[in-house]
């Protein structure tokens, strides 16, 4: 099968990153790229071409935008991978835009337009589908499960360099709203006097210095914010962490997503806690391979506490979501997956 991959995408953003690897590693599957970011300019008949050239069309994670236009000048089977509504992610999740103006309306229109476009629109967790068919208005015959997964060969555990004497609670992001960093700034004030416990948030972004001024508002000298950190170092620091922290926010979007950052966890064999959401319980178990916490400080200060005091426990959690994930949400998984929806789609 010849799939062609366009629009403005990052061939590097994890989930595309994921789907990528995955396809290149299925028989048969050949891979043709036309990135508007690595043009100077849009050039349609060289655009053109290239669909002609392909038997499907892939648009992958936030190119809401380009379906329009490579669905009428290509006339193909169009696969379109939006990860994020825009009207959910601007209105709901940052509150940048207000819910009754002009910019709501053209961030709905642009997930409408383009999602509905689209031949076949993937979704990360049956809760986001259920959130594009009834908020957004796409059919649920156009709309596909694709879990996110990971890449296992990026992501392998490995004992990391630990202070014997200190428990790491580490947790890495954008601090974007979903994550919920404030309440794991919470958590770390609310657990202040225990010394052996130490918070470390890698990452950076939209609250990032708003969390940072908590902490120090808060006095508090048992959580660091060591900054960004590269991809290709990502998987040496989180082995480093003792327990791993997911998401906490109280956004909508929180409660749809699961984020990159669980399939990593999973995928180097650590402990995690995390929220208790709709979209979590799709492929994780409380208590068996997860920790899920209510969302507030006392209670995932509860899980903390536990799982330092129990390593038993939390050896078999961490052993159970590392053979979950890495046996059916690996890279090839996904890229498996991927190509028998793009087979039906040609078939139907």
């Amino acid at each position: 099968m010849k799939i062609l991959v366009a629009g403005k995408f990052d061939p590097a953003y994890n989930r595309t990153k994921i789907i990528l690897d995955g396809l290149l590693a299925q028989p048969g599957v050949s891979l043709s790229f036309y990135n508007y970011k690595e043009k100077n300019k849009l050039h349609l008949p060289a655009l053109r071409k290239a669909c002609q050239q392909a038997d499907v069309i892939f648009l992958p994670s936030f190119t809401h935008l380009n379906v329009p236009l490579i669905k009428w000048l290509s006339g193909k089977p169009v696969i379109f991978d939006p990860l994020i509504s825009r009207y959910l992610t601007k209105v709901f999740d940052y509150k940048q835009v207000s819910k009754y103006s002009p910019r709501a309306l053209k961030n709905f229109l642009k997930d409408k337009i383009s999602m509905s476009m689209a031949d076949l629109v993937l979704c990360d967790t049956q809760a986001h589908l259920q959130y594009f068919h009834k908020t957004i208005g796409i059919p649920l015959n156009k709309l596909q499960i694709l879990p996110v997964g990971v890449n296992t060969d990026d992501f392998k555990p490995s004992p990391g360099q630990r202070n014997n004497n200190v428990f790491i609670a580490g947790f890495y992001g954008g601090f974007i709203p979903l994550q919920g960093t404030k309440m794991i700034v919470e958590t770390a004030n609310y657990l202040r006097k225990h010394t052996d416990i130490h918070f470390r948030l890698i990452g950076n972004g939209f609250e990032y210095n708003t969390m940072k001024k908590l902490a120090d508002d808060y006095q508090l000298t048992n959580i660091s914010f060591p900054g960004w950190v590269d991809y290709n170092k990502l998987a040496e620091e989180v082995n480093a962490f003792d327990l791993c922290l997911g998401i906490f926010g109280e956004t909508q979007k929180a409660d749809v997503v699961i984020p990159n950052k669980i399939f990593h966890y999973a995928s180097l064999k650590k402990a995690i806690i995390t929220k208790d959401t709709p979209a979590i319980r799709e492929i994780f178990e409380d208590g068996s391979d997860i920790l899920l916490s209510e969302n507030n400080a006392a209670a995932i200060a509860e899980k903390i506490l536990l799982l330092k005091n129990d390593p038993a426990l939390r050896t078999k959690i961490a052993a159970n979501c590392y053979e979950k994930i890495t046996t059916s949400y690996n890279h090839l998984a996904i890229g498996k997956k991927f190509l028998a929806m793009a087979t039906k789609l040609l078939s139907s």
